[in-house]
């Protein structure tokens, strides 16, 4: 490599979104490319990332885009334009959900010119050999350009062919002082065990790789916690029972957390959740499917769950998604009805309730035929004002009454009157909501919001 090329930035950039989760992905990306002047922007923390992105892109190799479907996409295109108005020359690659499964979308726009299609860490690498060569994206595989929007997605690279991730790449102080915490994102797999542009491909690193890299990131960054990022942990149970094992047999207390399906926390039982507590594990995400019903054998699935994690002495976080109100199902109701259900097993438990997010569709099916229609459609508000006044409340409450009291005497009463409502169900003339709203708004210039599940 010329030192010319050395000195290029290669610019990731991860949108404005919700939530302060690490950006994984584009680490995978970054740690892939160990020659390479790689800059990560992250427009969810940076004060101005539109300026940083426009000020690197006059001298980048390219620029790098990860999109979710959604509100992102509007700053993801935002961004590509104004860094291609600095430097028209400059190559502009998305990837991530939604350039993978609907890159025409963003082709179209004539501000991409390529779009990775499943994994990016060798994708990207290819990309600047080909710019850096002449020869153009449209070489690259999985790779689609403008007339061939149809590629085969790429593949995760196998296991032993992943570096480590170089969290010195990302500002990480920054991301410890947002969360309030000094809790580090990390993924010890990749790929999906199911249906999908990623599927086919599963794999995890060794039991001993994930405990030694834990073990010495705890120590070097002095972590509260690990957060395992990824779907699929609990797929290959004997693994997970060996990370455990090799966790507690290292003889340091490494606090870890992880998502899981209500099955999975099932399938572990009690034996196996007591042993995850042995190693670590403090707080179990269980990841209830949006827009799933929560009656019926759903809703027995998660109270059962709920009753393993609370005999292991394991603290779980429920996320309750919730869609609009139809004439056949109240998904407001099922999910309150399930929170306080959880609540009454564990006090400690949390139940967060959220606007279901939208998803591209894995197959053709109908969907906005834009960027901007799928920007409008996570943004629409539900057609009933009332029903959306509903899920603002429990919200609230159930918000206030799960999370620590404070030393306040104004937050400790509000955290009294909040348990007390969601034990009741009464969540009608909510003055004291009103109240900490709009001292908000006066303190902060901002609305209450709930914190963002990490």
């Amino acid at each position: 490599m010329s030192p010319r090329h050395s000195r290029q930035p290669v610019v990731l950039y991860q949108p404005r979104d919700e939530g302060v989760r690490m950006p994984l992905g584009l680490l995978a990306v970054a740690s892939a490319l160990p020659d390479e002047h790689v800059v990560l922007v992250d427009g969810r923390l940076d004060l101005a990332p539109e300026a940083r992105v426009v000020e690197l892109a006059a001298d980048a190799a390219c620029l790098a885009v990860t999109v979710r479907t959604g509100q992102p996409l509007r700053d993801a295109l935002s961004v590509s334009r104004a860094a291609r108005w600095a430097n028209p020359r400059l190559p502009v690659i998305w990837g991530g959900p939604h350039a993978t499964f609907l890159p025409g979308q963003c082709l179209a726009t004539g501000d991409v010119d390529g779009c990775v299609v499943g994994a990016g860490e060798q994708a990207i690498g290819a990309c600047l050999a080909a710019i850096r060569s002449g020869s153009g994206l449209g070489e690259v595989a999985g790779v689609a350009v403008p007339g061939q929007e149809s590629v085969r997605a790429l593949l995760p690279p196998a296991a032993d062919r992943v570096r480590p991730a170089e969290y010195g790449l990302l500002d990480l102080a920054r991301y410890f002082r947002v969360r309030g915490g000094r809790r580090l994102d990390y993924s010890s797999s990749r790929g999906r065990t199911g249906a999908g542009a990623e599927a086919g491909r599963w794999w995890t690193l060794p039991p001993d790789r994930v405990v030694a890299e834990v073990s010495e990131l705890a120590d070097r960054h002095a972590l509260e916690a690990v957060l395992f990022q990824e779907e699929d942990f609990f797929a290959d149970a004997s693994r997970v029972d060996a990370l455990a094992r090799g966790l507690v047999d290292e003889g340091r207390r490494v606090s870890w957390e992880v998502g899981a399906r209500p099955e999975d926390v099932l399938r572990t039982g009690a034996e196996g959740l007591r042993l995850l507590r042995e190693s670590g594990c403090g707080r179990i995400h269980v990841l209830i499917t949006p827009g799933s019903a929560l009656l019926g054998e759903s809703r027995q699935k998660l109270l059962e769950a709920g009753s393993l994690l609370n005999a292991a002495r394991v603290a779980g976080r429920f996320v309750l998604f919730v869609d609009a109100p139809r004439p056949d199902y109240d998904g407001i109701a099922a999910a309150d009805s399930v929170a306080r259900a959880l609540t009454a097993i564990n006090p400690r438990f949390e139940t967060p309730l959220e606007r279901r997010r939208v998803y591209p569709p894995e197959e053709d099916a109908a969907g906005p035929a834009d960027l901007q229609g799928w920007v409008e459609q996570e943004q629409a508000p539900w057609p009933n004002p009332r029903a959306e006044r509903r899920l603002r409340r429990r919200l609230f409450f159930l918000t206030e009454a799960q999370r620590p009291p404070g030393r306040l005497l104004g937050k400790r009463l509000v955290h009294i009157l909040a348990r007390a409502r969601v034990k009741a169900g009464f969540f009608v003339l909510d003055i004291e909501r009103l109240i900490v709203e709009t001292s908000t708004i006066l303190r902060t210039g901002r609305r209450w919001r709930a914190p963002r599940v990490d």
